[in-house]
């Protein structure tokens, strides 16, 4: 009798562990992005700020216009959408940024053409005043103007083709006191349709159309002085958000990138599938859950006008593994996800991922937004990565052979894909455990 009722305790035991696993798997499998209210209107390269836990969109192109003027804002806790004050001028692909209660629109592109108009919205009194005009001497492309807040200051920084003409690259500070421009040291590299961040006081700068450009560029303002990272990235009009002490690029539908500013490293964060590729996107944060809104489908061209999305799509940072600003320092230090740098650095020859033991999945990102995956063995990873770090340096074949073994071979002998080295807008490399 004692043998049989341990034995049934044990089966009890059993049954329990084996039901709360399988509630632990269904729970990982049902992660997936929440679909809010969707936007008035579709929007791309809308300008977005968060104040007071609300969502402001502004501006940006419509289905109709390269450049509207409304004014979006949404509350998250009642999952609606509230017109607001028009901005008074219609544009697109503006530098943001919010102080206290106020976002200030800067540059962008008009109907008229490129801007370097400076509007401020109030949030608390539902109103835009002009100030003063960016100091540069050109009016900056639409999408290539960065800012960031640092202490009582905004850093902008004019990118473009920087051999065509000296402003091209100014670097300016605006004090909110004094109110009043004031040359910094110049940016001397060229990041066109790239995004940018401030982590811990430091304005950084990455990705853009140039697939040759992967390198990620540091301003100190403290030094005045602008240095190349490790890390970086291509690929044009996404956008890009702090948490927790790093940057989290957004726009691909199947990962989000990570750059820890400590490490000087971009790791894949793997994410459940979103409808499209949101090329022109804006996002968000809000009590540890990120937003994309609006955008449209990558096709390769120049998207200044929206298409039909106005979707908004929520995910809890929580949820992805990724550890909120309360955690203790050794939780947070590493970002969870995909577990391969993508490197950046031009110096270092040695650009593979790491051993070559191993399992990997590989996802090449095409410029016309074709997205191809690859399981491959870490060896075949570490020499393609080899083939892409050569070819970016000019060297070698300009397209690479992957073999895709058995996966998609069908009634043939074997599959090969012959991947464009020109054609190549990202890759990223998520390593099994």
């Amino acid at each position: 009798m004692f043998n049989l009722r341990k034995y049934l305790i044990m089966l009890l035991l059993l049954i329990i562990s084996v039901t709360q696993s399988f509630q632990t798997v269904s729970a990982a499998e049902e992660i997936k992005w929440e679909k809010k209210a969707d936007l008035p209107e579709a929007r791309v390269h809308a300008s977005s700020s968060v104040v007071d836990g609300r969502i402001y969109i502004i501006g940006g192109g419509s289905t109709a216009n390269y450049a509207e003027n409304q004014t979006f804002m949404y509350d998250p806790k009642t999952n609606e959408w509230t017109r607001k004050a028009n901005m008074p001028t219609a544009r697109a692909g503006a530098a943001t940024v919010a102080v206290d209660n106020k976002i200030y629109v800067m540059g962008g592109r008009s109907l008229e053409g490129y801007v370097n108009t400076v509007e401020v919205y109030d949030t608390k009194t539902d109103t835009w005043e002009k100030m003063d005009d960016l100091p540069f001497e050109l009016k900056i492309p639409a999408n290539s103007l960065y800012a960031g807040v640092i202490g009582k200051k905004i850093y902008v920084v004019g990118s473009g083709n920087t051999l065509a003409h000296k402003d091209y690259g100014n670097t300016y500070s605006y004090d909110l006191e004094n109110k009043k421009w004031e040359k910094k040291q110049r940016f001397n590299y060229e990041v066109t349709d790239g995004t940018s961040a401030v982590i811990n006081d430091k304005l950084y700068i990455s990705g853009g159309r140039q697939a040759s450009n992967q390198s990620i560029y540091e301003y100190n303002p403290v030094s005045d002085s602008w240095k190349v990272k490790k890390g970086g990235f291509s690929g044009h009009y996404l956008s890009s958000v702090v948490y927790n002490g790093k940057m989290l690029v957004t726009g691909n539908v199947y990962t989000v990138r990570v750059y820890d500013p400590n490490s000087e490293t971009f790791t894949a964060l793997s994410v459940p599938k979103t409808d499209y590729y949101k090329m022109a996107h804006s996002s968000v944060i809000v009590d540890d859950t990120l937003y994309m809104i609006g955008g449209r489908e990558q096709n390769g061209g120049f998207a200044e006008k929206a298409f039909k999305y106005k979707s908004v799509d929520a995910i809890s940072l929580k949820d992805l593994g990724i550890k909120s600003d309360n955690s203790t320092e050794g939780e947070k230090d590493k970002p969870s996800g995909g577990d391969t740098t993508i490197p950046g650095d031009k110096d270092n020859d040695d650009v593979t991922s790491g051993s070559d033991e191993g399992q990997a999945l590989l996802v090449v990102t095409m410029t016309n937004g074709l997205q191809k995956e690859y399981e491959l063995s870490m060896k075949e990873v570490n020499d393609f990565i080899k083939w892409y770090g050569a070819r970016d340096k000019g060297e070698g074949p300009g397209f690479y052979v992957i073999d895709e073994h058995d996966n998609n071979k069908g009634p043939f002998e074997s599959k090969k894909d012959y991947v464009v080295f020109k054609n190549i807008l990202m890759f990223e490399v998520n390593k099994y455990k």
